[in-house]
């Protein structure tokens, strides 16, 4: 006899908490967190290394980025929190890896974005623009501030007295100058101060300087050389161009000789700007492809746990 049970509704199964992915909700969210979290650290430190806030405040900047890498060190402190009280530690140590990784990654690769391209851009912007600048009667010291130098119609390349000074790379100077202060005609200057410049654009022992826009008959202005690396390299190379042409450099600066220096001062900042955008986009794809593999084997992890528990249980 069924008694009170017959025609009675089957007792309704206990509901799962819905999965996607083998995820909860609570993972969901986690997810969604560590995609959008770690980008935004990375966006911010490359952000302020990358531009003018560096430039202007190059200590101060350091003070802003040093707390972007507190989301790390907080999700490792969580992560090993849990792990001691026996909970799951997967998503704060994934958490702490992602926003490691966009810290550092963010400072490498801003520093190189910044010392090859941010930083000479802003240094010349801060420097002084001179027009109608006749080489022959101006010396390097009134010229020490000079960014971008327009020369008059009568500046040239004396690339007979070109020289170059070999480490590895050769670094090729050739003085700017006029027609007065050519030895071929008859005539030098009290000082050579001012020098076109360039790398791996001669061959080492010859006068075959081929820098810049040397072949352009419009070219007559400099932009000029800012990098502190480099510059040791090219006053060598002048010390011999002394000694060889019996002439003199007392202040010499070096300039790379272009047509339009304004131009050429402003790829800097366009290729700094390009580098920051791809910079970020691939990190974004990474950090992304990354907890798209983490959630791939966090769900096969857990499905195969199932199985061997319900195998344990005999269901």
């Amino acid at each position: 006899m069924l008694g009170g049970s017959y025609g009675a509704a089957p007792a309704a199964k206990p509901r799962r908490a819905s999965r996607a992915w083998g995820l909860t909700s609570a993972d969901v969210a986690k997810a969604v967190g560590c995609v959008l979290l770690p980008p935004i650290v990375f966006f911010a430190t490359s952000t302020l290394l990358c531009f003018r806030v560096r430039f202007l405040l190059p200590r101060g900047t350091w003070l802003l980025v040093v707390p972007l890498a507190a989301p790390a060190v907080l999700c490792g402190i969580a992560a090993r929190r849990a792990v001691r009280a026996g909970l799951d530690g997967h998503w704060p140590k994934l958490a702490a890896v992602l926003f490691g990784a966009a810290s550092l990654v963010a400072v490498v690769i801003s520093e190189m974005n910044y010392w090859y391209f941010s930083q000479p851009y802003f240094l010349l912007d801060s420097l002084r623009a001179y027009d109608d600048v006749n080489p022959a009667e101006m010396d390097g010291v009134r010229l020490m501030d000079a960014g971008r130098v327009r020369f008059d119609e009568g500046a040239r390349l004396a690339t007979d007295m070109a020289m170059s000074y070999t480490s590895w790379d050769i670094y090729c100077v050739a003085p700017i100058t006029t027609a007065v202060g050519l030895p071929s005609q008859g005539s030098r200057l009290m000082s050579y101060d001012l020098w076109a410049v360039g790398v791996n654009c001669c061959r080492a022992g010859e006068t075959n300087f081929r820098c810049g826009e040397y072949d352009k008959a419009a070219a007559h202005s400099g932009l000029r050389q800012v990098s502190a690396e480099q510059r040791p390299y090219f006053r060598l190379a002048v010390q011999q161009a002394e000694a060889e042409y019996n002439i003199e450099a007392t202040h010499p600066i070096f300039f790379y000789w272009v047509e339009d220096p304004l131009h050429e001062q402003q790829l800097f900042f366009e290729a700094a700007f390009s580098n920051w955008i791809l910079a970020n986009a691939l990190h974004f794809a990474a950090n992304a492809f990354t907890i798209v593999a983490f959630v791939a084997l966090f769900n096969k992890a857990s499905r195969s746990a199932g199985a061997h528990l319900a195998r344990a249980l005999g269901v």
